[in-house]
């Protein structure tokens, strides 16, 4: 039976180790690529930008053994996908397309929030987690769920980890 239970933990990594992952995501040294996201509204602001961190078996970035951290505390076995991504500000929250991230059985989804923004997450269930600066979801990867832009920052930045433990 897969376990859709979702967890929404704040103040996730203690301090020094957050600091060493906002650093590097929310500094000008990182790559980022554009790329479509998914949108079911019609809206014309389906894009995002994104920085591979571990993808196909290997990890993608330099920046890969800084998310140590934050691994070992979701006790993660095996990495399937992890990316980081960038969402600009709108007018107003768009939400782009509801997704499962991997319909494996009892994969998990963990998205871990950067910034405070007004983005969110949202789920098809109306749930929603607001972005808060160290908070993390967890959940299981065939939930659907989507992203949203920003309001109210320069951007919203979080990673995606997709793994199994």
């Amino acid at each position: 039976m897969v376990n859709l239970i979702m967890q929404v933990i704040d103040n996730y990594l203690d301090s020094a180790s957050y600091n060493s992952i906002r650093s590097i995501f929310l500094s000008n040294i990182i790559d980022w690529y554009w790329t479509e996201v998914l949108n079911d509204g019609g809206q014309t602001h389906d894009f995002q930008f994104i920085h591979g961190i571990y993808t196909d078996g290997k990890p993608v970035s330099a920046y890969f053994e800084k998310l140590y951290p934050l691994l070992q505390k979701l006790k993660v076995a095996a990495i399937i996908k992890i990316k980081a991504n960038l969402n600009l500000p709108t007018k107003e929250i768009i939400e782009h397309g509801y997704h499962v991230d991997h319909p494996y059985l009892n994969a998990k989804t963990a998205i871990f929030y950067l910034n405070t923004c007004d983005g969110y997450t949202a789920f098809e269930d109306n749930q929603k987690v607001e972005s808060k600066e160290n908070r993390i979801v967890i959940f299981n990867s065939s939930k659907k769920h989507t992203g949203t832009s920003v309001t109210n920052s320069n951007r919203r930045v979080v990673l995606n980890l997709n793994y199994f433990n």
